[in-house]
């Protein structure tokens, strides 16, 4: 009884694993089926790539388009976030350090405080940080693009948690050794959450990549646009391109964030497992 009871169980999970990829999926493919299939053809029919000549040839047309310049967006944009993940480990694992190792009036009080900001819609900050980022003379900059981002509620909760699986006694023993405060982080538990910095590193660097509300209030010059902007600017409802331009922009500019996820997707999956475990 037991084993049919588990069949319609296994199929049940087989059914919605198998439709929640082809949720995820299908529109990747769908795109690049679209740049890939001859010109002229309704988007309607192109389900499957049926010319990489005519992809090859529609890539190149995004690429050595002067109007667009999604070469230089895509250094931009690479620039900013890179800026943006290191910045962000840095502050939220020193937050984190003395979060999860370390006892302080209010400490409990002060972490709920900085997870609430999770439940925050981005649009009520944006208004405040665009004129912090005004006063600051920080418009058209690398650090108005970074800076903002860096504070992440999401990072210091996943930190914290690995960090409090770490033995108490790491830290015990490397103070009787005469270690510093921030000597203790920065050569003991810095070093060993290796994947907790991998996990922040690729969620952040594949969510900055993709941001497009902030890089749209804080720039103003086209030549800083991140690839998100450049792209909206010429393949949105105005502009003079056509499906297969759009597609094709659309597509090149996902590929960095698809291949950073493909190769270090198993240490995401490690750092979000062992974000709830206790030593």
């Amino acid at each position: 009884m037991k084993k049919l009871f588990k069949k319609p169980q296994i199929l049940i999970r087989w059914f919605i694993a198998l439709l929640w990829v082809f949720i995820a999926v299908f529109p990747l493919w769908y795109t690049f089926s679209v740049v890939f299939s001859p010109p002229g053809v309704p988007v309607t029919q192109q389900f499957y790539p049926s010319s990489f000549r005519a992809g090859f040839v529609k890539v190149m047309d995004v690429v050595t388009q002067e109007n667009l310049n999604i070469i230089r967006a895509s250094g931009v944009t690479f620039l900013f976030a890179t800026l943006q993940v290191i910045g962000m480990i840095l502050v939220t694992s020193l937050a984190a350090y003395e979060f999860a190792l370390f006892k302080f009036p209010g400490k409990n009080v002060l972490f709920m405080v900085a997870l609430s900001s999770l439940m925050m819609p981005a649009a009520v900050t944006l208004i405040p940080l665009y004129k912090i980022a005004i006063n600051l003379d920080w418009l058209n900059t690398f650090q108005g693009l970074a800076v903002p981002g860096m504070a992440s509620a999401l990072a210091l909760f996943i930190f914290r948690q690995f960090m409090e699986s770490l033995p108490r006694e790491l830290i015990d023993a490397a103070e009787i050794d005469g270690a510093s405060h921030f000597g203790i982080f920065s050569r003991i538990i810095f070093p060993l959450s290796g994947n907790a910095i991998l996990t922040v590193a690729v969620w952040a660097f594949v969510n900055a990549w993709a941001n497009y509300i902030w890089p749209l209030v804080i720039l103003t010059r086209p030549k800083m646009y991140t690839v998100s902007l450049a792209a909206a600017a010429h393949v949105g409802q105005r502009s003079w391109s056509t499906v297969d331009f759009a597609m094709a922009t659309y597509l090149i500019s996902a590929i960095p964030p698809i291949i950073i996820y493909v190769f270090l997707q198993r240490y995401i999956i490690q750092g979000f497992s062992t974000t709830g475990l206790k030593g």
